[in-house]
């Protein structure tokens, strides 16, 4: 493998990770808001 072929493959597995992360990110999230969502709806009702 020559420099700029392993240079690719270093940017290509950089760029991965980076999504990798960004999605993890936004799911945990998304989950927390929903969470939060249906808390508020069934556990907090007035009686």
């Amino acid at each position: 493998m020559n420099d700029a072929s392993q240079f690719a493959t270093a940017m290509l597995a950089l760029a991965f990770t980076a999504a990798l992360l960004i999605t993890g990110q936004l799911f945990i999230e998304q989950r927390a808001e929903r969470e939060i969502a249906y808390a508020t709806s069934h556990l907090l009702r007035p009686l």
